[in-house]
Order: C-alpha cells, then sequence, then structure tokens
C-alpha cells in the first residue's frame, strides 16, 4: 500500500493537483461499496475540517454456513456499537477495508509510508493518526460488504494473525504512555485494544478452571440443593449467560431490517443467541 501511495504522489505532482484534494480509499479486492457510499463519502469530505473516516462493514448475505452468519452480526452490528462508543471516546480504530482519508494531513504528519510492518497495519496505523492528533470519524449511515470465511480453518487463521498483529503493536506502547496528546481516555482505550489477547486468554484459563471445579465437587456445590432449587439456580444461569447474546440478536434483526437487507429464517434467529460465543470458542483455539 505505501508503494500505492508513491504511485499516487508521482501522479498527483505530475498532474498538479494539490494534496488536499486528493482522497484515497482502501477497499479489499472483494469488496463492494454499498448504493448510498460515494454520496456519503463526498457529503463528508465536502468539510475541509474532515479528514479520515472508516466505513461500517458487513458481509455478503448469500450465507452458506452459520459460521458467516455470525462473522455478519459481529461485524455489521457489535463492532458497530464498539465503533459508535468509540466515537464518544475519540478512540475509533481503523478496520482495514473501506478506510478514507484525505492525502495531505497523512503525508504532513505522519509521512509518505504510513502504513507499518505490523500485521494489523490498519490498528497500527490507527496509533500514528492519534499520536499525531488526526481524528478519525466512523460512518454510521453506509457500509462496505465483503466475503466472509467459510471454514474454520481460515478462520482461525485470520484471527491468529489478528493476534498477532495486536502483539506487534505493542512497540508503540512506550510511546503511547509518554503521549501528552492522547488523553487518558484515548490511553485507556488503545491499552484495552492491545491487552485483548491476553484478557481473552485469562478468560479462557478462568472459564477452564472453574469448570473444572465445578465437576470434580459437583456434590459439594449442588448436592445439598433440592431438585427445585437447583433448577432455578441452573435456569438463571443460561439466562444470564444470554441475555447479552440476544440483546445483540435483537439489534442485528433490527439493523437488517433498516438496511432492507435479506433476513434470517426463523430457526436461524432463534438460534442466533447460542452461536453468538462461537468468538470465545474460536479465540480458545487461537491461543
Amino acid at each position: 500500500m505505501n508503494f500505492a501511495l508513491d504511485y499516487i504522489c508521482q501522479i498527483t505532482i505530475r498532474q498538479r493537483v494539490p494534496f488536499e484534494k486528493v482522497i484515497i480509499g482502501v477497499v479489499d479486492a472483494d469488496a463492494q461499496l454499498a448504493d448510498n457510499a460515494l454520496q456519503r463519502l463526498n457529503a463528508y469530505f465536502s468539510s475541509p475540517r474532515t479528514n479520515i473516516t472508516q466505513m461500517r462493514v458487513k458481509m455478503y448475505p448469500h450465507f452458506k454456513n452459520w459460521l458467516q452468519i455470525l462473522q455478519d452480526i459481529e461485524f455489521f452490528s457489535i463492532n458497530h456499537m464498539t465503533q459508535i462508543m468509540r466515537m464518544y471516546t475519540k478512540t475509533v480504530g481503523l478496520s482495514g477495508n473501506s478506510q478514507f482519508f484525505r492525502f495531505k494531513p497523512i503525508i504532513d504528519k505522519i509521512g509518505a509510508h504510513p502504513w507499518g510492518d505490523a500485521l494489523l497495519d490498519d490498528y497500527e496505523l490507527t496509533i500514528k493518526m492519534m499520536l499525531k492528533k488526526l481524528h478519525i470519524d466512523y460512518m454510521t449511515d453506509t457500509y462496505v460488504y465483503q466475503e466472509a470465511l467459510t471454514s474454520p480453518k481460515g478462520f482461525i487463521r485470520q484471527r491468529s494473525r489478528w493476534v498477532q498483529g495486536d502483539l506487534n503493536c505493542l512497540k508503540h506502547l512506550p510511546e503511547i504512555i509518554k503521549s501528552c496528546i492522547l488523553s487518558r481516555t484515548q490511553k485507556l482505550g488503545i491499552y484495552y485494544f492491545l491487552l485483548q489477547p491476553w484478557l481473552n486468554f485469562l478468560a479462557d484459563v478462568a472459564i477452564i478452571i472453574l469448570t473444572t471445579i465445578a465437576l470434580t465437587h459437583w456434590h459439594n456445590l449442588y448436592g445439598h440443593l433440592t431438585l427445585m432449587t437447583f433448577s432455578l439456580v441452573m435456569a438463571g444461569l443460561v439466562v444470564f449467560s444470554l441475555f447479552w447474546r440476544i440483546i445483540f440478536g435483537i439489534f442485528y434483526y433490527r439493523d437488517l431490517a433498516h438496511y432492507h437487507e435479506p433476513p434470517l429464517k426463523k430457526h436461524q434467529l432463534a438460534l442466533l443467541p447460542l452461536g453468538i460465543s462461537y468468538m470465545y470458542v474460536i479465540l480458545f483455539l487461537v491461543l
């Protein structure tokens, strides 16, 4: 991508186009912008005060299996809500696919080769932009389609690369800690993102330990309970564990309806809360 920027820079100079009028977009080869995307991008960059934006991401709706459906709810709804929260803390992250920015501020503040060598180069660029006080916006009213992975093997390989890329970004930690430009909220947002592989690992270890204790000390923990009490405790745990998954499923259902996307079948909607936990299972396999 840095090579492509060099090429664009040469053409821009040759044609005498001001750098501030050049908009760079990074879109995956298999991606397709929504019908209103160009209109929204034109409106966004019409203001001279805007510099960088990340577009919402959705999987192509021709789902072949459950894994693709679960990736869609992860990107289109769960990650979308995460990015909205980041808008308030000014920690919006670039997601690789469909990031758009003005050429001039990037050249002036980061350099001609903004992308680094981290496997998660999009978030590494996010850190560089934040350290240079470049604000990243997020587009909530349009999105880009991308192809969802179909096989668990490919999915695990992808997430393994993301974890490795997250660890690659730790090299910027000293600069983040010392920065006087970043607010405390922004630093906490970055710390949380960089700590995610470790937090997920600790969560997996805790699940294994607690499950082992529950199975080996079953009688001591639950033997004194009546059948009715035990049933209520188990039902309460199931409801508690499914609560947020049901909430995410409802948001996803409403998102599909709002943007006139093909709806899921009734049995798929019913099983959706059970499938949302797939991320934690995959992360366990990755870690």
